[in-house]
């Protein structure tokens, strides 16, 4: 009876280690994978989506509409009690980025997740009647944000615009422990959802 409980516990610590080791061998490719920005935005799309989550993305989102990348930008996921006014502020922008927040940029209050963008893009891209779509969002959430919206827009032509955070640092990630908690967090839902039906 020992000898085999003893055995059945070998077996299940072997087999722990063995997802474990997956895992990390996984965690490491999908992070020397992450997508980098080209630094061209061309072709042109007649929409940018920005999924809030930092300053960097809004700041990129602006500046490729500033630079006429496009024509309209959706900011989805913001959070309630924000408005125009005080992303100017955030943001330093200038009277003429003023003119064009207010004109040209549409914020969206509802989505709570990756889906929930990708669901808010659609409809504001069929109200639009826009064909292309360029995606802002973290280099780090871009595996995921592009599987999921693909998946939900497979009409519309993506283009893709990942935003390195100031404070990720690659090439030592795995000395932080903030960074490994980011980036093992996220390749587990990126996992889940290329799981999900």
């Amino acid at each position: 009876m020992v000898v085999r409980a003893l055995k059945t516990a070998k077996l299940a610590l072997i087999g722990g280690l063995l997802i474990f080791s997956y895992f990390l061998a996984g965690l490491q490719h999908f992070v020397l994978t992450l997508p980098k920005k080209s630094g061209s935005a061309h072709p042109k799309t007649d929409g940018i989506v920005v999924i809030t989550g930092g300053q960097q993305r809004l700041a990129d989102g602006m500046s490729l509409l500033q630079n006429g990348s496009s024509r309209a930008l959706l900011v989805s996921g913001v959070g309630h009690g924000v408005n125009k006014t005080i992303l100017a502020e955030e943001l330093g922008l200038d009277e003429q980025a003023r003119t064009l927040l207010n004109c040209c940029v549409t914020l969206e209050f509802e989505a709570g997740d990756t889906r929930g963008n990708a669901m808010a893009a659609v409809k504001w891209a069929t109200n639009n009647k826009f064909r292309s779509l360029r995606l802002v969002t973290a280099n780090y959430h871009m595996p995921r944000a592009k599987y999921v919206f693909t998946s939900k827009m497979p009409e519309i032509g993506l283009y893709f615009w990942p935003v390195s955070p100031s404070d990720l640092t690659l090439e030592t990630w795995w000395q932080k422990p903030d960074m490994i908690r980011l980036l093992a967090r996220e390749y587990a839902k990126y996992m889940t959802e290329t799981l999900r039906i």
